[in-house]
């Protein structure tokens, strides 16, 4: 065989073997990669509800129990009437109750549908008033927490105080956790 034979052959052989990988081994690769592609996915998105699932038992365990779900708008108007009854039970009738909603934030990551309710409320009272308004809120089921409380001498005469507390009521997606 001639050298230009040879080479026409080489050249035959060559085409053979690509025709015969991009008919037959390609795509099956492809299907495998495909599949493999699935499959890591699936494992990711196992993970994600793995580590979401203990996080939340966490916070069950860091915050309390679960509460039967209520409506957003149910938990609002029940911390508003909680405080409301509160404060007139120690005859208050001056005071501040401004509501926000927020993500919930632990460990510097946001926790996936959990919201937080937190209400901000003013008042002045003397002393002893004062302090059984905190003991009456701490014990109210309707309030999860106080998460801040700023105390200081109060504008009317006498031994009143200026009291600004942040109260928090905890929601799941939409429901009261």
């Amino acid at each position: 065989m001639s050298r230009s034979g040879r080479m026409i052959a080489l050249l035959g052989v060559g085409l053979l073997v690509v025709l015969f990988w991009s008919e037959l081994v390609s795509p099956i690769s492809a299907s495998w990669g495909g599949a493999a592609d699935e499959i890591s996915t699936q494992l990711a998105r196992v993970d994600r509800a793995a580590t979401q699932a203990a996080a939340q038992r966490a916070n069950v365990v860091a915050y309390g129990p679960m509460v039967p779900p209520a409506m957003r708008a149910t938990e609002s108007q029940a911390m508003l009437e909680a405080v409301n009854a509160i404060m007139d039970e120690f005859g208050i009738r001056a005071y501040e109750f401004n509501e926000s909603t927020s993500a919930v934030k632990v460990g510097g990551s946001t926790l996936q549908g959990i919201d937080r309710i937190k209400a901000t409320l003013k008042f002045e009272a003397t002393e002893e008033k004062a302090i059984e308004i905190l003991g009456a809120l701490e014990d109210s089921s309707e309030l999860e927490s106080i998460s801040s409380a700023r105390v200081q001498q109060g504008k009317a005469a006498g031994l009143s105080l200026a009291v600004e507390l942040t109260i928090e009521a905890w929601i799941r997606g939409g429901s009261r956790r």
